[in-house]
């Protein structure tokens, strides 16, 4: 699995002091890792988070220690979009976790030709298994889905040594048929026409 380098410098200030020196704050913290205040370079940060994908491993490096950790939480600027605060979870590498891998689609189906509507209903699911062992992703092709058509977790191709915690019924994409009209609504709609189309009746002066 591909790993990030970042470094960090260990902070007794956090927040705005620490966002004045151009450093984003951040936490680092982990079953056998007290949390420590750190500050990184924004330019590292915007670097990252352009490169780094979800679940990655990275050599985190604080002071004169070096971590292997995942980016558990970000914080972003409502508005503005800037990162405003990381945190990051030290993770033992011989012991299995937990964590969600996002599934991705791709093709276009062969129902949204026919009218139909993609719904995508699950966009992660649980693994478990050692940190060097998480999937960056799963793909589900959805060309071959015509409408009423759906894929499952059991669809799911299975390459790697991981556990899929997410039950094998749940439904990950479905291809819906188009939305008809009631006929309550035809009927309003009826309505409505026919309720314009009645020209207003002058009254002759007596």
């Amino acid at each position: 699995m591909k790993r990030y380098t970042l470094k960090a410098e260990i902070r007794a200030d956090k927040g705005h002091k620490v966002r004045r020196d151009n450093l984003v704050p951040a936490v680092l913290y982990g079953p056998k890792v007290e949390p420590i205040h750190l500050g990184l370079p924004e330019a590292d940060v915007n670097q990252f988070i352009q490169r780094g994908t979800a679940n990655m491993l990275i050599d985190l490096t604080a002071g004169n220690k070096q971590y292997t950790v995942m980016l558990k939480d970000l914080q972003r600027h409502r508005v503005k979009g800037d990162v405003l605060h990381m945190d990051f979870y030290a993770v033992d590498l011989e012991h299995k976790l937990t964590t969600a891998v996002p599934v991705h689609l791709i093709g276009e189906a062969l129902g949204v030709k026919e009218g139909g509507i993609v719904q995508q209903q699950t966009r992660e699911v649980e693994v478990r298994c050692l940190p060097t062992e998480i999937p960056q992703g799963f793909e589900v092709d959805i060309s071959a889905l015509a409408i009423g058509d759906s894929r499952t977790v059991a669809d799911l191709t299975i390459e790697g040594d991981f556990e899929i915690l997410t039950p094998e019924t749940e439904v990950i994409v479905s291809v819906l048929a188009p939305r008809l009209e009631t006929e309550d609504e035809v009927e309003t709609e009826e309505t409505e026409e026919g309720q314009a189309e009645v020209p207003e009746t002058e009254t002759e002066a007596e």
